[in-house]
This record gives C-alpha cells, structure tokens and sequence, in this order.
C-alpha cells in the first residue's frame, strides 16, 4: 500500500503516452491503443484497492492521496481524450475513395435481429449483421449445421478492390469457439466489432467472410461471405 503513488504515476505516463500517439496520429500495431486503456484500467483499479485498504487502516491523510490522485487522473484521461477527438481535423477519406459501383447489390445493416430474419431456403449457414450503438460498430450472428470443434472468425474486406479491413483487431473481436454439431442452430456470434476505416455517413461494399479453424486438423475453411453497405467508425 505504501507504493501507491507508482499506480499514480503509472496513470500519468499511460494519459501521456496515449494523448501523444493521438495527437501526432503516430502509426502503431491495431492493439496498442487497446493495452494503454486496460493498464490504465487496472492501474486505477490497483488505486482503488489501495484506497479501500488505506481507509480500513484508518490511514486518513494517505486515503485522501489516493482518492484525489485517482480522480484528477480518470478526469485528466477523459478531458484530454474529449480534446484530443473535438479538436481533431483528422479524417479518414476511405469510404469517399471507394464509392459502391452502381451495379452492386449489397445487404443492409438493421438495427436489432430477430429469429425471423433467418432465411429458411439456405439451412446450411446464415450470416447477419446489424448496427450497433455508434456508427462503425457491428454485431454479428452465424447459425450452420455440421461445424467440427474449433472456432470461428470474421474476415472483412473493401468488395471492389479486395483491400483487408482491421484484419487483426475483427478476427480477434469475433473469435468464437463452437463444438462439433450437425444440425441448423446458432454458432457463436453475438460479438461486437469495429471497422475503422472510413469515417460516419462515407458508406462503401465491404464483404464479410465467415471462416472455421478445425482444432484436429489444424486446417482452416471459409464457410460463407456476404457483401454489405457498411461504414467505419469515425475516431
């Protein structure tokens, strides 16, 4: 308990690090942003702890440390966060670039899914996607028959040009472990995933495969895929 000013301290350089891969829109792997945000978490949930222990102690003056430092930092992340996204004039022109060629029919996003969506001429597999609470963020449900044990995935791509789409962040976000079946019912699913590319409003053809890792053979197949009008979550 008597370290807890290096949770603080931890706190400060996380707010540092992420404020200045913001602003200078530094490039960096897919997950980094994700690692800042959970240390950040866990650092402030170390204080927490620290707090909590500090005050059942009776340790006052050292409760009052904590809980001011945890506070100024959780204000301080979400300040210069709010900053950061309001005085942005980053933009993602992707979607603008890859207009949907006129020719090309593409399903539609909906906002809630229903057991009535399914479509019951196909019941080997069925893929849907709908809207989830912002612009760019999806969720998705798969129902197949005869899947052995392993698990599932998606794979996102721009439909004209065949360009990969948050590759490792959507297969990460939608792993989905299934047990070997051999009749029509959900499989996994229900995972909630974001497409960065593009910005809110410039919609463009994404096509969303489904594909199986077989854990005895080690072998993986696509077992689907889908052309949607989809955009990319404006950051």
């Amino acid at each position: 308990m008597k370290y807890w000013w290096v949770d603080a301290v931890v706190c400060l350089v996380l707010i540092g690090i992420e404020t200045f891969l913001e602003y200078y829109q530094v490039n960096r792997p897919p997950l980094i942003d994700d690692v800042v945000v959970v240390f950040f978490i866990l650092a402030t949930c170390l204080l927490a702890i620290a707090g909590i222990v500090s005050l059942l102690k009776k340790r006052f003056l050292v409760f009052l440390g904590i809980l001011m430092s945890g506070l100024c930092s959780i204000i301080l992340f979400f300040c210069l966060m709010f900053f950061l996204w309001a005085h942005s004039d980053y933009s993602d022109s992707f979607g603008k670039e890859h207009p949907i060629p006129a020719n090309m029919t593409c399903n539609l996003t909906k906002e809630s899914f229903c057991m009535d969506d399914i479509d019951s001429t196909d019941t080997t597999n069925w893929l849907r996607i709908h809207d989830e609470f912002q612009p760019g963020i999806y969720e998705f449900q798969y129902f197949s028959t005869a899947l052995s044990d392993g698990y599932i995935y998606l794979k996102c791509f721009e439909a004209t040009e065949n360009i990969p789409l948050s590759e490792d962040r959507i297969a990460l976000k939608t792993k989905t472990a299934v047990k070997n079946h051999t009749e029509f019912r959900p499989v996994g699913g229900y995972h909630v995933f974001t497409v960065y590319e593009g910005d809110w409003g410039d919609f463009y053809a994404v096509r969303v495969e489904v594909w199986h890792h077989n854990t005895a053979t080690n072998k993986e197949t696509k077992l689907c895929e889908k052309i949607y009008k989809m955009q990319g979550w404006q950051r």
